[in-house]
């Protein structure tokens, strides 16, 4: 198992792109441990919580629960991040101290159904009103580990490079209430959103260059006419990790060749 240690040239993709992947980061074991552990939880169990306790909350929670299981396990995913070096991976990409909020795990049938369709996180959900906005730099750094093969229309997170500076300043627009709020989740939502004329022309602004905002729409144009050819989506094999900016616009593609099996690794910044 590799330690997660960023090279100056990851952190600048990461930035850039919004985007990393990291190959052959678990071992054949861990990959094998994991998967029965998600798997167990799921299966048979008619419940859709995939979620593990990553804070003291949910720890207490879990108890409370008698959920002493999702404990156990969650003692293996901590084990897992300390020798990956994830909490401090973290801090340098926050350039703070961050913190783990989440760890999930889930698995996926064989289907021909999309995992989830092109949207951005911490967008509301796409909801026609909200009555709190969020500060823009309330997002998360997801460490997503495959734990199946996964590559184009068989489960890998398909992710438009340079997408979470677009979406950053929709939020910073929206939460200085420099443009009103609309449903921005989906990248139709989104792509309409920004071609409003007032609003357009304040991104651009909020942006400090045209040129990032006229090569998103092209490539979300070519999304939303379904003239992609697949062009944002790669390859993983069992025990790789991608690391991502939750605010870019990314989607889970469906998994027609295998199931697919993740675990994931949630991080935000502390905004105190």
């Amino acid at each position: 198992m590799q330690n997660i240690n960023f090279t100056n040239l990851e952190i600048k993709n990461l930035d850039k792109d919004g985007f990393i992947i990291k190959k052959n980061i678990l071992e054949f074991d861990q990959i094998d441990k994991i998967k029965k552990i998600i798997k167990s939880n799921l299966e048979g169990k008619g419940t859709k919580d995939s979620h593990y306790p990553a804070t003291l909350k949910s720890f207490a929670i879990k108890a409370v629960k008698f959920n002493f299981k999702k404990i156990f396990d969650s003692f293996y995913f901590f084990k897992i991040k300390k020798k990956l070096n994830l909490d401090s991976s973290a801090d340098i990409f926050f350039g703070k101290k961050s913190k783990l909020i989440m760890i999930d795990g889930y698995h996926n049938s064989i289907q021909n159904n999309e995992i989830l369709p092109w949207h951005s996180d911490q967008a509301y959900s796409g909801a026609k009103t909200v009555k709190k906005i969020n500060s823009p730099d309330l997002f998360s750094l997801k460490f997503f580990f495959y734990l199946t093969k996964a590559g184009s229309q068989n489960g890998c997170t398909s992710y438009i490079p340079g997408s979470h500076k677009i979406t950053y300043a929709v939020r910073s627009c929206i939460y200085e209430n420099i443009i009103s709020y609309k449903p921005f989740w989906s990248i139709k939502d989104l792509f309409d959103f920004i071609l409003d004329h007032d609003n357009y022309n304040k991104i651009v602004h909020k942006l400090g260059t045209e040129t990032l905002l006229t090569d998103f729409l092209s490539k979300a144009k070519q999304v939303i006419e379904n003239k992609d050819l697949n062009t944002f989506d790669f390859d993983a094999s069992s025990g790789d990790l991608l690391i991502f900016n939750e605010g870019g616009l990314h989607k889970g593609s469906k998994p027609t060749k295998n199931e697919r099996v993740v675990l994931r690794y949630l991080y935000s910044k502390s905004l105190n």
